[in-house]
Formats: C-alpha cells, sequence, structure tokens
C-alpha cells in the first residue's frame, strides 16, 4: 500500500476515534505522524483487535482485501478511559472492564465504515478480540503492512495500527 493509499485508507477510522473519544470518552484526540511498523509487539498493555474484510471497488473491478484494526492502550490510559466511560474510578485491569477497548473499537470500526463506503469498499466486520499484558505481540495477517498512528488525549496515549492487503 503507497502512503497516499494508506492516508485515504487511515482517514475514516482517525475521523471516527475522534468523534468515539468526544462522544463516549469526553476528550479530544491529536495524532501524531504515521510510522511503519516493523515488529509485532503492542505499544499498548491492553489491545482490541478487529478484521477486516471485503472488496473495493477500482476501474470498475472488484477487489478483494484484506486487513486488521489494532487499537492499543498503555494500562494507565486504559484506566482512565474506563472511569471516564463507566463513571466509576479503575486502577487495575479486570473482568469490569475488559470490554471497554473491544466497545470503542466495535464504535470506530462503525464510524469508518459509512465512510469507507463512500470511498467504494464494501466492507465485512469481525468481532473484536481482547489481548491484555504488558509486551503481548499482535499477528498481523501475512503480507500485509502495518502502519501505526499515535494518539494523544487528555487520559493519555493510544496507538491505532492499521494494514491492508488487496487480494
Amino acid at each position: 500500500m503507497t502512503t497516499s493509499n494508506f492516508v485515504n485508507f487511515s482517514k475514516p477510522f482517525v475521523d471516527a476515534a475522534k468523534s468515539v473519544y468526544e462522544t463516549m470518552v469526553s476528550t479530544k484526540l491529536e495524532t501524531e505522524k504515521p510510522l511503519l511498523k516493523k515488529d509485532t509487539l503492542s505499544r499498548g498493555d491492553v489491545s482490541a483487535v478487529i478484521g477486516i474484510n471485503g472488496t473495493i471497488n477500482q476501474d470498475g473491478e472488484s477487489i478483494r482485501f484484506k486487513g486488521m484494526l489494532v487499537l492499543s492502550w498503555p494500562y494507565d490510559t486504559y484506566f482512565k478511559i474506563a472511569t471516564s466511560m463507566l463513571m466509576e474510578e479503575f486502577t487495575e485491569y479486570n473482568e469490569e472492564i475488559a470490554d471497554v477497548g473491544g466497545e470503542i473499537c466495535n464504535m470506530i470500526m462503525g464510524g469508518a465504515k459509512r465512510q469507507l463506503s463512500d470511498m467504494g469498499y464494501a466492507t465485512e466486520m469481525a468481532i473484536p478480540s481482547m489481548i491484555e499484558g504488558k509486551g503481548h505481540t499482535i499477528k498481523y495477517p501475512p503480507g500485509t503492512t502495518v502502519m501505526m498512528i499515535p494518539l494523544n488525549s487528555a487520559h493519555g496515549k493510544m496507538f491505532m495500527e492499521l494494514c491492508f492487503r488487496a487480494d
């Protein structure tokens, strides 16, 4: 995927993340410069992972694509987001907040899906899965390039990773 294709593909996800944070977490997100990710190590301690599949129409041809959206948060940030969303203070990871990241991921994917549709993408969503623990790794689809977009809020950092491959 070229840099300009990545920017076009990632914009709906960034826009949706900003909207979700303002609505659900009561804070704004600021983006940093995207980076090409060269390893599988998560930059956060809690990650929400969702597969993305579908088709894109280019020049009258329908091309299948496969990708993934990963959202990762350091523990401290995740606890602050859970506290903001659930209006109860959290200082440790537990079952009560285990799905917060998955819910944010679903909302971002839903928002991005609408914009992607306008760009010619027909997307199918999977159910997000959660990974928790310091130093965990992410298994990306084979043959994909992973771009990471660091995002900042008043609650701390979030890392958005996107990968995409047309078949």
